[in-house]
């Protein structure tokens, strides 16, 4: 019974949320990098206190110069806190980082809710591959992370998603290359281009010799 006390609690905080106005945001920076978190201002702002979970980070009332910083905003320059749009700005991103932060503006109860990921750029991926005369598996190997998302590429178009693994079939003219990607909210990176031609080499060859066969028994009727 306390569990399902507990979950129902958590249920109707979660419906009150969406029902009150509450903004929820998922914001992703780059580890080392920054990001701007915009609350939504319905009035001049006469002051502002974004929180850390339950601390202060960054405060503003109206007769400071400045803002006042604690907490995560506390060491060097780290944060700019803008009173006027009551923008916060968070710099140096740490890896492994995850900021849950939210603004109450003129006194208010917060309406605005961030949780801050800072990530790392994706690795550039790599292709195995496994093939026969007329098929082959290619497997796309990186350094896979929660956000990490997978995509193939054929000719420079999209033809698959959220896999690793593509199946291709030999062609005709053998002219296709293929090529995975990685990519996270914050970066993208391709892998070197598969070229069909080097999946199937005897197969460009093998179709340059019967071409030449053909014609040669072509002639050969003519005559």
């Amino acid at each position: 019974m306390y569990f399902q006390a507990l979950i129902l609690t958590a249920l109707v905080c979660c419906i009150r949320d969406l029902c009150d106005g509450r903004e929820v945001k998922e914001i992703f920076g780059k580890v080392g990098g920054e990001v701007t978190l915009k609350p939504t201002v319905n009035q001049p702002i006469s002051s502002i206190t974004w929180k850390s979970g339950l601390t202060k980070a960054a405060e503003w009332e109206t007769g400071q110069s400045e803002p006042d910083y604690y907490t995560i905003c506390n060491s060097g320059s780290r944060c700019q806190l803008d009173h006027t749009t009551g923008e916060l700005k968070i710099m140096h991103l740490k890896p492994n980082e995850k900021l849950d932060l939210s603004a109450e503006i003129n006194g208010m109860a917060a309406q605005s809710f961030f949780t801050v990921i800072a990530l790392e750029p994706v690795s550039k991926p790599s292709v195995r591959k496994t093939c026969n005369d007329t098929q082959c598996t290619l497997v796309c190997e990186g350094k896979y992370t929660t956000y990490t998302k997978y995509s193939w590429k054929e000719n420079n178009k999209t033809i698959a998603e959220d896999t690793t693994t593509l199946h291709v079939e030999k062609s005709n003219k053998l002219d296709k290359s293929y090529t995975c990607v990685f990519s996270n909210p914050v970066s993208t990176a391709e892998s070197d281009p598969v070229k069909e031609v080097e999946l199937f080499p005897g197969g460009f060859i093998g179709g340059i010799i019967t071409g030449v066969v053909s014609a040669f028994l072509y002639i050969l009727n003519i005559l």
